[in-house]
């Protein structure tokens, strides 16, 4: 009959989605994840740390932070809902827009799963270096305009949390300017 026992609320034009725990757990029915819910995102780091979280939370990982109560879940995934997103005053639109917002839910995902160390620091703190230098390099490029930003290679340094860059079009087009 198409009907579900589960409750889950998504209407239409909001773009969010409801009961939701941390942006990834329904917040009644733990074992169900939204991977890659959050938007405005570096998407491939942040799914390779929910996934770690997800399944940290299935096989109870040693080291994993458990998450709060049923209760507990529901009011912050309420709170969450109704917050807008990170930015003040939000919009119920931007409930899973997350932007520059991303470096601290990435953490702490990461120390809910029970991987949080110097090592996953210098992992968020270098995409948060190459996601601030791409950034830098579209800016201004409209919609459908020249985009070879899209073309700088890089070198990740992760001890450095840094990174070198290898090749980019706007620097060869522009030698003064800096990234």
């Amino acid at each position: 009959d198409g009907e579900s026992n589960l409750e889950l609320e998504n209407v239409l034009g909001e773009r969010r989605i409801r009961p939701v725990y941390e942006q990834l757990w329904h917040a009644q029915y733990p074992s169900l994840s939204f991977i890659g819910l959050p938007h405005s995102v570096v998407p491939f780091p942040l799914f390779e740390i929910q996934s770690t979280a997800v399944v940290s939370q299935l096989i109870s990982r040693v080291g994993s932070v458990g998450l709060p109560s049923l209760s507990e879940r529901l009011v912050a995934a309420e709170s969450d809902a109704s917050s807008g997103g990170p930015v003040t005053p939000g919009r119920v639109q931007d409930t899973h827009f997350l932007g520059s917002y991303q470096w601290d839910y990435c953490r702490n995902v990461a120390k809910k799963a029970g991987v949080y160390n110097d090592d996953m620091e210098n992992y968020i703190a270098t995409n948060k270096a190459l996601y601030d230098c791409s950034g830098k390099e579209r800016k201004g490029v409209t919609p459908g305009g020249d985009d070879v930003y899209r073309e700088t290679r890089f070198r990740r340094m992760e001890k450095e949390q840094s990174y070198e860059i290898l090749h980019s079009e706007i620097m060869l087009a522009n030698p003064t300017v800096k990234t």
